[in-house]
Protein backbone atom coordinates (compact mmCIF):
# COMPACT_ATOMS: atom_id res chain seq x y z
CA UNK A 1 0.00 0.00 0.00
CA UNK A 2 1.17 3.51 -0.78
CA UNK A 3 0.12 4.59 2.71
CA UNK A 4 2.96 2.46 4.10
CA UNK A 5 5.43 4.29 1.88
CA UNK A 6 4.27 7.60 3.32
CA UNK A 7 4.34 6.13 6.84
CA UNK A 8 7.96 4.95 6.55
CA UNK A 9 9.14 8.40 5.49
CA UNK A 10 7.12 10.09 8.25
CA UNK A 11 8.48 7.74 10.92
CA UNK A 12 12.06 8.53 9.91
CA UNK A 13 11.35 12.28 9.91
CA UNK A 14 9.57 12.16 13.28
CA UNK A 15 12.18 10.13 15.14
CA UNK A 16 15.03 12.29 13.81
CA UNK A 17 13.37 15.60 14.68
CA UNK A 18 14.74 17.65 17.56
CA UNK A 19 11.27 18.35 18.96
CA UNK A 20 10.56 14.62 19.28
CA UNK A 21 13.91 13.85 20.89
CA UNK A 22 13.59 16.71 23.41
CA UNK A 23 10.03 15.98 24.52
CA UNK A 24 10.60 12.21 24.47
CA UNK A 25 13.67 12.67 26.65
CA UNK A 26 11.66 14.85 29.03
CA UNK A 27 8.94 12.20 29.18
CA UNK A 28 11.50 9.50 30.04
CA UNK A 29 13.07 11.65 32.76
CA UNK A 30 9.70 12.46 34.32
CA UNK A 31 8.68 8.81 34.06
CA UNK A 32 11.83 7.68 35.87
CA UNK A 33 11.45 10.35 38.58
CA UNK A 34 7.77 9.58 39.09
CA UNK A 35 8.41 5.84 39.16
CA UNK A 36 11.10 6.45 41.79
CA UNK A 37 8.60 8.36 43.93
CA UNK A 38 5.96 5.69 43.38
CA UNK A 39 8.39 2.97 44.44
CA UNK A 40 9.21 4.90 47.61
CA UNK A 41 5.51 5.28 48.40
CA UNK A 42 5.03 1.55 47.85
CA UNK A 43 7.90 0.75 50.22
CA UNK A 44 6.46 3.08 52.87
CA UNK A 45 3.04 1.41 52.54
CA UNK A 46 4.63 -2.04 52.76
CA UNK A 47 6.56 -1.02 55.89
CA UNK A 48 3.35 0.21 57.54
CA UNK A 49 1.57 -3.00 56.57
CA UNK A 50 4.33 -5.17 58.02
CA UNK A 51 4.47 -3.11 61.22
CA UNK A 52 0.73 -3.52 61.64
CA UNK A 53 1.02 -7.27 61.09
CA UNK A 54 3.70 -7.52 63.77
CA UNK A 55 1.92 -5.23 66.20
CA UNK A 56 -0.05 -6.69 69.10
CA UNK A 57 -2.59 -3.88 68.91
CA UNK A 58 -3.85 -2.63 65.54
CA UNK A 59 -6.13 0.09 66.96
CA UNK A 60 -9.20 -1.62 65.53
CA UNK A 61 -8.03 -1.72 61.93
CA UNK A 62 -5.14 -2.87 59.76
CA UNK A 63 -3.92 -1.33 56.51
CA UNK A 64 -4.40 -3.31 53.32
CA UNK A 65 -1.36 -4.97 51.78
CA UNK A 66 -0.14 -2.69 48.99
CA UNK A 67 0.14 -3.90 45.43
CA UNK A 68 3.12 -3.18 43.19
CA UNK A 69 0.59 -1.59 40.83
CA UNK A 70 0.14 1.21 43.38
CA UNK A 71 3.59 2.45 42.39
CA UNK A 72 2.30 3.13 38.87
CA UNK A 73 -0.53 5.38 40.05
CA UNK A 74 1.41 8.66 39.82
CA UNK A 75 2.38 7.94 36.21
CA UNK A 76 -1.22 8.37 35.08
CA UNK A 77 -1.77 11.70 36.80
CA UNK A 78 -0.64 15.31 36.56
CA UNK A 79 2.22 16.22 34.22
CA UNK A 80 3.21 12.72 33.17
CA UNK A 81 1.32 10.90 30.43
CA UNK A 82 -1.80 13.11 30.44
CA UNK A 83 0.14 16.34 29.85
CA UNK A 84 3.70 15.54 28.67
CA UNK A 85 2.56 12.49 26.71
CA UNK A 86 -0.20 14.58 25.16
CA UNK A 87 2.33 17.31 24.38
CA UNK A 88 4.54 14.79 22.60
CA UNK A 89 1.60 13.64 20.48
CA UNK A 90 0.65 17.23 19.70
CA UNK A 91 4.16 18.25 18.69
CA UNK A 92 4.30 15.34 16.28
CA UNK A 93 0.99 16.22 14.65
CA UNK A 94 0.42 19.99 14.67
CA UNK A 95 2.24 20.43 11.34
CA UNK A 96 1.19 17.16 9.71
CA UNK A 97 -0.53 19.02 6.87
CA UNK A 98 0.03 22.70 7.63
CA UNK A 99 3.80 22.09 7.76
CA UNK A 100 3.70 20.89 4.16
CA UNK A 101 1.71 23.99 3.31
CA UNK A 102 4.21 26.23 5.16
CA UNK A 103 7.08 24.75 3.12
CA UNK A 104 5.06 24.99 -0.12
CA UNK A 105 5.46 21.25 -0.62
CA UNK A 106 1.81 20.25 -0.30
CA UNK A 107 1.05 20.72 -4.00
CA UNK A 108 4.22 18.84 -4.90
CA UNK A 109 3.31 16.00 -2.55
CA UNK A 110 -0.15 15.62 -4.03
CA UNK A 111 1.26 15.74 -7.56
CA UNK A 112 2.99 12.41 -6.99
CA UNK A 113 1.14 9.20 -7.90
CA UNK A 114 -0.34 9.15 -4.41
CA UNK A 115 -3.98 9.45 -3.50
CA UNK A 116 -4.77 11.96 -0.80
CA UNK A 117 -6.24 9.23 1.38
CA UNK A 118 -2.89 7.40 1.27
CA UNK A 119 -1.09 10.56 2.39
CA UNK A 120 -3.25 11.33 5.42
CA UNK A 121 -3.56 7.66 6.38
CA UNK A 122 0.20 7.14 6.13
CA UNK A 123 0.88 10.18 8.30
CA UNK A 124 -1.57 8.94 10.93
CA UNK A 125 -0.08 5.43 10.89
CA UNK A 126 3.38 6.89 11.38
CA UNK A 127 2.22 8.92 14.35
CA UNK A 128 0.64 5.91 16.06
CA UNK A 129 3.80 3.82 15.49
CA UNK A 130 6.10 6.52 16.90
CA UNK A 131 3.86 7.09 19.92
CA UNK A 132 3.70 3.35 20.57
CA UNK A 133 7.50 3.19 20.66
CA UNK A 134 7.65 6.20 23.01
CA UNK A 135 4.96 4.79 25.32
CA UNK A 136 6.53 1.32 25.43
CA UNK A 137 9.94 2.79 26.26
CA UNK A 138 8.43 4.89 29.06
CA UNK A 139 6.63 1.91 30.59
CA UNK A 140 9.82 -0.17 30.37
CA UNK A 141 11.73 2.55 32.23
CA UNK A 142 9.00 2.81 34.88
CA UNK A 143 8.84 -0.96 35.35
CA UNK A 144 12.62 -1.24 35.62
CA UNK A 145 12.79 1.50 38.26
CA UNK A 146 9.88 0.18 40.33
CA UNK A 147 10.87 -3.49 40.24
CA UNK A 148 14.54 -2.67 40.77
CA UNK A 149 13.82 -0.53 43.84
CA UNK A 150 11.13 -2.66 45.46
CA UNK A 151 12.15 -6.15 44.41
CA UNK A 152 8.44 -6.91 44.19
CA UNK A 153 7.32 -9.90 42.16
CA UNK A 154 5.06 -9.06 39.23
CA UNK A 155 2.27 -11.61 38.87
CA UNK A 156 0.70 -12.56 35.58
CA UNK A 157 -2.39 -10.50 36.43
CA UNK A 158 -0.26 -7.44 37.27
CA UNK A 159 1.72 -7.82 34.03
CA UNK A 160 -1.55 -8.02 32.09
CA UNK A 161 -2.79 -4.83 33.76
CA UNK A 162 0.48 -3.05 32.90
CA UNK A 163 0.16 -4.10 29.25
CA UNK A 164 -3.44 -2.87 29.20
CA UNK A 165 -2.31 0.45 30.69
CA UNK A 166 0.27 0.68 27.91
CA UNK A 167 -2.47 0.08 25.35
CA UNK A 168 -4.67 2.73 26.96
CA UNK A 169 -1.78 5.19 26.90
CA UNK A 170 -1.16 4.59 23.19
CA UNK A 171 -4.87 5.10 22.53
CA UNK A 172 -4.93 8.36 24.52
CA UNK A 173 -1.86 9.71 22.75
CA UNK A 174 -3.32 8.64 19.39
CA UNK A 175 -6.42 10.65 20.28
CA UNK A 176 -4.30 13.76 20.90
CA UNK A 177 -2.35 13.03 17.71
CA UNK A 178 -5.66 12.90 15.84
CA UNK A 179 -6.65 16.25 17.36
CA UNK A 180 -3.37 17.80 16.24
CA UNK A 181 -3.80 16.35 12.75
CA UNK A 182 -7.31 17.77 12.54
CA UNK A 183 -6.15 21.24 13.58
CA UNK A 184 -3.24 20.99 11.13
CA UNK A 185 -5.71 20.16 8.36
CA UNK A 186 -8.17 22.92 9.24
CA UNK A 187 -5.74 25.81 9.77
CA UNK A 188 -3.45 27.12 7.07
CA UNK A 189 -0.42 27.76 9.29
CA UNK A 190 1.27 25.53 11.85
CA UNK A 191 1.52 28.16 14.60
CA UNK A 192 -2.27 28.51 14.77
CA UNK A 193 -2.69 24.74 14.86
CA UNK A 194 -0.12 24.41 17.67
CA UNK A 195 -1.69 27.23 19.68
CA UNK A 196 -5.14 25.71 19.35
CA UNK A 197 -3.87 22.27 20.26
CA UNK A 198 -2.00 23.54 23.34
CA UNK A 199 -5.11 25.38 24.48
CA UNK A 200 -7.27 22.27 24.16
CA UNK A 201 -4.64 20.11 25.90
CA UNK A 202 -4.28 22.45 28.87
CA UNK A 203 -8.04 22.85 29.19
CA UNK A 204 -8.66 19.11 29.11
CA UNK A 205 -5.86 18.09 31.49
CA UNK A 206 -5.77 20.95 33.99
CA UNK A 207 -8.76 23.28 33.74
CA UNK A 208 -11.74 20.97 33.13
CA UNK A 209 -10.98 18.65 36.10
CA UNK A 210 -10.80 21.63 38.44
CA UNK A 211 -14.00 23.09 37.01
CA UNK A 212 -15.72 19.71 37.45
CA UNK A 213 -14.80 19.65 41.14
CA UNK A 214 -16.00 23.21 41.66
CA UNK A 215 -19.23 22.65 39.75
CA UNK A 216 -20.04 19.45 41.63
CA UNK A 217 -19.59 21.26 44.96
CA UNK A 218 -21.96 24.00 43.80
CA UNK A 219 -24.65 21.66 42.47
CA UNK A 220 -24.67 19.19 45.36
CA UNK A 221 -25.18 20.34 48.93
CA UNK A 222 -23.49 18.64 51.86
CA UNK A 223 -25.38 15.70 53.27
CA UNK A 224 -25.79 15.31 57.02
CA UNK A 225 -25.31 11.56 56.82
CA UNK A 226 -21.81 10.15 57.05
CA UNK A 227 -21.10 6.47 56.80
CA UNK A 228 -17.44 5.94 56.07
CA UNK A 229 -15.67 3.05 57.75
CA UNK A 230 -11.94 2.54 57.92
CA UNK A 231 -10.15 -0.76 57.65
CA UNK A 232 -10.55 -3.92 55.69
CA UNK A 233 -14.29 -3.57 55.50
CA UNK A 234 -16.05 -1.74 52.71
CA UNK A 235 -16.47 2.02 52.81
CA UNK A 236 -19.93 3.45 52.77
CA UNK A 237 -20.10 6.82 51.07
CA UNK A 238 -22.70 9.49 51.68
CA UNK A 239 -25.28 10.26 48.99
CA UNK A 240 -23.87 13.76 48.48
CA UNK A 241 -20.37 12.37 47.96
CA UNK A 242 -21.57 9.84 45.40
CA UNK A 243 -23.53 12.51 43.53
CA UNK A 244 -20.50 14.79 43.45
CA UNK A 245 -18.30 12.05 42.08
CA UNK A 246 -20.90 11.14 39.46
CA UNK A 247 -20.99 14.75 38.23
CA UNK A 248 -17.19 15.01 38.24
CA UNK A 249 -16.71 11.79 36.31
CA UNK A 250 -19.41 12.72 33.78
CA UNK A 251 -17.73 16.05 33.05
CA UNK A 252 -14.09 14.98 33.09
CA UNK A 253 -14.49 11.87 30.96
CA UNK A 254 -15.75 13.99 28.06
CA UNK A 255 -12.14 15.16 27.69
CA UNK A 256 -9.64 12.55 26.44
CA UNK A 257 -7.49 12.95 29.56
CA UNK A 258 -10.52 12.29 31.77
CA UNK A 259 -11.46 9.06 30.01
CA UNK A 260 -7.80 8.06 30.04
CA UNK A 261 -7.48 8.74 33.77
CA UNK A 262 -10.59 6.71 34.58
CA UNK A 263 -9.44 3.82 32.40
CA UNK A 264 -6.03 3.76 34.08
CA UNK A 265 -7.58 3.78 37.54
CA UNK A 266 -9.71 0.77 36.66
CA UNK A 267 -6.61 -1.01 35.37
CA UNK A 268 -4.89 -0.26 38.67
CA UNK A 269 -7.74 -1.99 40.48
CA UNK A 270 -9.19 1.29 41.71
CA UNK A 271 -12.60 2.90 41.46
CA UNK A 272 -12.55 6.40 39.90
CA UNK A 273 -15.68 7.32 41.87
CA UNK A 274 -13.73 6.85 45.11
CA UNK A 275 -10.74 9.04 44.15
CA UNK A 276 -8.26 6.22 43.95
CA UNK A 277 -9.55 4.14 46.86
CA UNK A 278 -8.53 0.61 46.02
CA UNK A 279 -11.27 -1.85 45.36
CA UNK A 280 -8.91 -4.66 46.25
CA UNK A 281 -6.50 -4.57 49.13
CA UNK A 282 -5.62 -7.24 51.55
CA UNK A 283 -8.79 -9.24 50.99
CA UNK A 284 -8.13 -11.27 47.86
CA UNK A 285 -11.80 -12.05 47.47
CA UNK A 286 -12.67 -8.37 47.07
CA UNK A 287 -9.97 -7.69 44.48
CA UNK A 288 -11.48 -7.28 41.00
CA UNK A 289 -10.17 -9.56 38.30
CA UNK A 290 -8.56 -8.18 35.17
CA UNK A 291 -11.71 -8.88 33.16
CA UNK A 292 -13.91 -7.18 35.78
CA UNK A 293 -11.70 -4.08 35.68
CA UNK A 294 -11.70 -4.14 31.89
CA UNK A 295 -15.48 -4.47 31.73
CA UNK A 296 -15.87 -1.56 34.14
CA UNK A 297 -13.64 0.62 31.95
CA UNK A 298 -15.33 -0.13 28.62
CA UNK A 299 -17.30 3.13 28.66
CA UNK A 300 -14.13 5.21 29.03
CA UNK A 301 -12.30 3.04 26.51
CA UNK A 302 -15.16 3.49 24.05
CA UNK A 303 -15.02 7.27 24.44
CA UNK A 304 -11.29 7.30 23.66
CA UNK A 305 -11.77 5.11 20.61
CA UNK A 306 -14.69 7.24 19.44
CA UNK A 307 -12.79 10.51 19.89
CA UNK A 308 -9.71 9.20 18.09
CA UNK A 309 -11.88 7.92 15.23
CA UNK A 310 -13.76 11.24 15.08
CA UNK A 311 -10.57 13.31 14.90
CA UNK A 312 -9.00 11.10 12.25
CA UNK A 313 -12.24 10.80 10.28
CA UNK A 314 -12.72 14.56 10.21
CA UNK A 315 -9.08 15.06 9.17
CA UNK A 316 -9.48 12.46 6.43
CA UNK A 317 -12.64 14.02 5.01
CA UNK A 318 -11.33 17.60 5.09
CA UNK A 319 -7.94 16.73 3.58
CA UNK A 320 -9.33 14.57 0.77
CA UNK A 321 -12.01 17.05 -0.23
CA UNK A 322 -10.46 20.45 0.46
CA UNK A 323 -9.00 22.38 -2.43
CA UNK A 324 -5.23 22.77 -2.05
CA UNK A 325 -4.09 26.33 -2.56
Amino acid sequence: MKAFTVARKEIADQMNSNKFLIVFGLLLLLTAATAFQGAQNYQDSMDRFQEAQNSDSQMGFAPDKPSVLDAFTMLTQGVNFPLIGGLLALLLSFNTVSGERDKNTLKLLTSYPLHRDSIITGKFMAGIFTLTIASAASFMVASAVIIGMTGAAVTGAAATRILLMLGGTVLYMSCIYGLGTLLSTVFNDSSTALTGGMLVLVLSTLVIPQMAFMLSDVLVEDSEETSITIGQGSSGLSDSYEKRMEIRNTITKLAPSGSYGNFMQYMLGQDPSSIGVSTGGGDAESEPSVMESLNSSLGNLGLLVGQAALFFGASFVIFTRREIS
